[in-house]
């Protein structure tokens, strides 16, 4: 039995039915299990990262575990997963995680730990611009020479399957799509999706700040981006083979993902 945290979102569910098609036995830990809304064959089970005595329903019987962006909870996660006989840990680092406080307690709870660490999502641009897109026709955004490489979350998810099936304990993959991209050529690569034009209005830092903070985005959160961005102006991001490496198939491309998902930003 394999446990999904994150089931609802865009790489848990990709997730969940990449696990299913190869024959896992999956279960999604969910705060609202009634509104999962989850393939067929996979159960939701309540349970919340942050009150690990709520998880042991959704540990028994598992042997692997997804554990999606829960640095300030694995300490507590760790343990109730080891009471509950769980063997391996997958875990996907958030943008505010310490590596290494997130793979300390697993360790030293007995767990095998592997650790994905992806440069940036390709559905961070639907994220930050979507809204943006859909109503200005224009992206608001400082330092539009700053380059990622992102990484489809179909990518991430296929990584994952592979990793939870054991034989990666204490590894470290970064992932990343197969092509540095400017902040600019990404919205390039929209407007192209979207057959209409997109322009781009550079904000100052300060300006970025604001704005996020508005939308209710934590201020470490965003102190973090901005310097991440800033580092980044001119400097093209690092491309990683681990994705072809670890599933056998080529990383897929930004223009691949706003091509599939050119209806949300419309």
């Amino acid at each position: 039995m394999i446990l999904v945290t994150g089931a609802t979102g865009l790489v848990g569910r990709r997730l969940v039915t990449t696990l299913r098609e190869d024959g896992a036995e999956v279960r999604a830990l969910s705060r609202h299990p009634e509104t999962a809304d989850l393939p067929p064959g996979v159960r939701a089970v309540g349970g919340d990262l942050g009150e690990p005595a709520s998880l042991a329903p959704a540990l028994t019987g598992v042997e692997a575990v997804y554990l999606f962006s829960a640095g300030r909870a694995a300490g507590g996660f760790a343990a109730a997963a080891a009471r509950a006989g769980v063997k391996r840990i997958v875990v996907v680092s958030g943008l505010d995680d310490d590596p290494a406080g997130v793979e300390r307690p697993l360790a030293d709870a007995g767990l095998e730990w592997t650790h994905l660490r992806p440069n940036a999502y390709a559905s961070n641009a639907l994220r930050h611009w979507g809204g943006m897109i859909r109503h200005q026709g224009a992206v608001r955004a400082p330092y539009p020479d700053a380059a990622t490489a992102p990484v489809h979350e179909a990518d991430l998810a296929a990584v994952a399957a592979v990793t939870l099936r054991g034989g990666h304990a204490g590894r470290r993959y970064s992932l990343t799509g197969p092509q540095s991209l400017t902040f600019r050529e990404q919205v390039a690569i929209l407007a192209r999706a979207l057959g209409r034009e997109l322009s781009f209005v550079e904000e100052t830092p300060e300006q970025a700040r604001e704005r996020m903070a508005r939308y209710g985005m934590p201020r470490s959160v965003v102190d973090e981006l901005l310097a991440m961005w800033a580092a980044t102006v001119g400097v093209p991001a690092t491309v990683s083979s681990a994705v072809e490496r670890l599933t056998g198939l080529p990383a897929r491309g930004f223009a691949q993902w706003a091509d599939e998902h050119a209806d949300d930003f419309r």
